[in-house]
């Protein structure tokens, strides 16, 4: 695949109020070194199974396999522990993949919900939205280049950055 660049990384972020991680991978980072800045990232931040996340993979030029995720699902229920969490998490591609804007049960993380997305802004705002399943009837419709030019809710202040 090639040598890692300085560019091969992780973006993290964390709003402890909106109780919401935000993971952004780039460039040809390992799956498995990926998983570790993760969790390595995740110690900063307090009670970290009860926030939703954000992963927005459309700058990562890697594939996550099955066994990756068993892996990375293995972890999470790990430090997890006996907490029940309900969070969801939104997955941004680059194009439509399927089941897109269909909110699901995410296989090996027990009582959470994913929803896969092409835009950010639907991502961050069906995280905050009160009724996400009105959150995602009211979008189905929108045009994707009409997505890229709505903005996401406030996410600035509170903030723990890589």
């Amino acid at each position: 695949m090639g040598q890692l660049t300085d560019k091969d990384r992780l973006i993290f972020m964390a709003h402890s109020d909106l109780r919401v991680i935000v993971l952004r991978p780039v460039g040809t980072l390992p799956p498995e070194d990926l998983i570790e800045q993760f969790f390595l990232s995740l110690k900063r931040v307090e009670r970290p199974w009860l926030y939703h996340r954000l992963v927005d993979m459309r700058r990562y030029d890697r594939d996550f396999s099955t066994e990756h995720v068993t892996t990375l699902a293995k972890r999470w229920q790990a430090l997890r522990g006996r907490h029940n969490c309900y969070a969801h998490v939104a997955l941004v591609c680059a194009a439509r993949c399927e089941r897109w804007h269909q909110a699901a049960a995410l296989p090996g993380f027990p009582n959470e919900t994913l929803c896969r997305f092409t835009s950010y802004s639907h991502a961050f705002n069906w995280l905050m939205a009160t009724d996400r399943h009105a959150y995602l009837s009211q979008i189905a419709d929108v045009p994707a280049d009409q997505a890229r030019k709505t903005r996401p809710s406030s996410f600035s202040g509170d903030l723990v950055l890589d």
